[in-house]
């Protein structure tokens, strides 16, 4: 299913670190499930929150609008329900081994990567992902950003993309050195930031910084309600559903992959060269097994 943003989840997702939090509880609602502002009156949207019918239109007003009425128009015409594989709880699903057969745990596990590749494919914005590619395809420099949980998925993005495409860099982990990439960013480079709750402080700082400074933000997460979403010029959704206590890579990993690809081909026939010429290199260093 192709997913539209409209202008009314645009705004939520900017405007909600600075709402009160009765807002938030309305506005994380209706990012998680859009539809029903289009399908439910405002009563019952209000009902189903726990909050007040007055609070809805307090938070249209919030956002700018003269009404929840208007708000609520955006949603009936554009919206898709782009929340369906983002919204599990962490920990909802839990498969222990004591207590299940090895065949179901197996079982439960391919279940659970599978429907996270599929949101991934189903319900990516794919107007954000143009623009991603695009920008990405003709920045500067792109910068690559992700610490804790997603310190890992973000080095894997630095290895594969900077194989081919020699503008990508890692966040530094020196002080001096940061303040140098950070201080050197600007309208001409990029950021791609991976993010998911409870998102790394350090993370969501470099992506801030970087959007002041006029550098492109691409925020990969998993809720709309993230701060790296509100921080964002393009919103990449993943789906970190586990059965396990560990987040999933899963999705991540198929949008690295997916990112990087486009944004090769983009980039043209210099950037697939350069991953033959690094290939070689490595040959004729013996750094590949040859037994």
């Amino acid at each position: 299913m192709r997913v539209e943003f409209s202008e009314g989840t645009d705004r939520l997702t900017r405007a909600f670190p600075k709402l009160s939090r009765q807002l938030k509880k309305c506005a994380a609602h209706i990012l998680e499930h859009p539809s029903e502002v289009a399908t439910f009156s405002m009563r019952e949207l209000a009902r189903r929150v726990g909050v007040p019918p007055s609070t809805m239109n307090r938070l249209a007003k919030a956002l700018g609008f003269s009404n929840y009425e208007e708000f609520r128009a955006l949603y009936r015409d554009s919206i898709n329900d782009q929340s369906a594989g983002y919204s599990f709880e962490q920990g909802q699903v839990q498969v222990v081994a004591r207590e299940s057969e090895f065949d179901h745990a197996l079982n439960t596990f391919q279940q659970v990567a599978l429907n996270n590749i599929n949101t991934l494919f189903d319900h990516i914005d794919r107007a954000a992902l143009e623009r991603a590619v695009q920008a990405l395809a003709e920045a500067r420099t792109v910068l690559v950003v992700g610490m804790l949980a997603s310190e890992l998925s973000a080095n894997y993005l630095h290895h594969v993309a900077a194989m081919g495409l020699r503008n990508w860099h890692p966040l530094a982990r020196d002080s001096a050195d940061l303040s140098r990439q950070l201080e050197g960013l600007g309208p001409e480079d990029a950021v791609v930031c991976i993010a998911v709750e409870p998102c790394a402080a350090d993370s969501i700082r470099v992506a801030r910084r970087a959007r002041e400074a006029g550098a492109r933000v691409v925020g990969i997460t998993d809720r709309l309600t993230s701060p790296l979403a509100a921080c964002s010029d393009d919103i990449l959704l993943i789906s970190v559903h586990s059965p396990s206590f560990f987040e999933s890579q899963v999705g991540v990993t198929a949008l690295i992959e997916l990112l990087v690809g486009m944004v090769t081909v983009r980039s043209g026939r210099s950037a697939t060269e350069n991953v033959e010429k690094i290939r070689r290199l490595h040959r004729d260093m013996g750094k590949y097994w040859t037994e």
